[in-house]
């Protein structure tokens, strides 16, 4: 039987007044899709900012979002070590959501295939950034039409257009990206 997933989402002191079911809305559909690619159950966490004052009140605006990361993979480091809990980094994923970018060019950064990413509550990156850390990729990305023009979730800055939906789902390549990673860790 293969092994869960689990992502935990720590919510930024930046978010603490923004409503639980639109952070639910932004992850059901997205925990959802990862189910069905992997056929794994995935535990969605979400970790309030008084749960965790030393994680959510981290300064994650930077100029170079790649210091940013590194600061918020060293807290997440510290994190696993101060608990009891063996924390596996292949399907134990952790996500800082924050209220703001890092910068003005940067909603989010994850570590490909790595365990930790920063991410917006803005339009769909906490759904890009988790799907890095299972190993989707930009250039495998697509413009769905159905009527319209959807892309899928891993369009990355330069390939978003405003004019064209978001698909809410990886696209077919992606989708293999994400079986293809897990299945190392059955």
């Amino acid at each position: 039987m293969p092994k869960q997933l689990w992502l935990m989402v720590f919510i930024h002191e930046d978010l603490s007044d923004y409503p639980y079911r639109d952070l639910r809305d932004q992850f059901d559909w997205l925990i959802s899709e990862i189910e069905d690619i992997s056929g794994r159950q995935m535990t969605l966490t979400f970790v309030p900012s008084s749960n965790s004052p030393e994680l959510s009140s981290y300064d994650y605006k930077n100029s170079d979002a790649a210091s940013a990361l590194w600061g918020w993979y060293d807290k997440i480091e510290a994190y696993k070590a101060s608990s009891t809990f063996k924390f596996d980094d292949n399907l134990h994923k952790f996500l800082l959501l924050t209220r703001d970018n890092i910068n003005s060019g940067v909603a989010g950064i994850a570590a490909p295939t790595g365990h930790y990413a920063i991410a917006s509550i803005n339009h769909r990156a906490p759904a890009h950034e988790v799907g890095h850390m299972f190993d989707a990729r930009h250039d495998d990305y697509e413009v769905l039409y159905n009527g319209w023009w959807d892309e899928t979730i891993m369009a990355p800055g330069s390939g978003f257009s405003s004019l064209r939906g978001n698909a809410n789902r990886f696209s077919d390549k992606n989708r293999d990206n994400i079986r293809e990673y897990l299945e190392q860790f059955d």
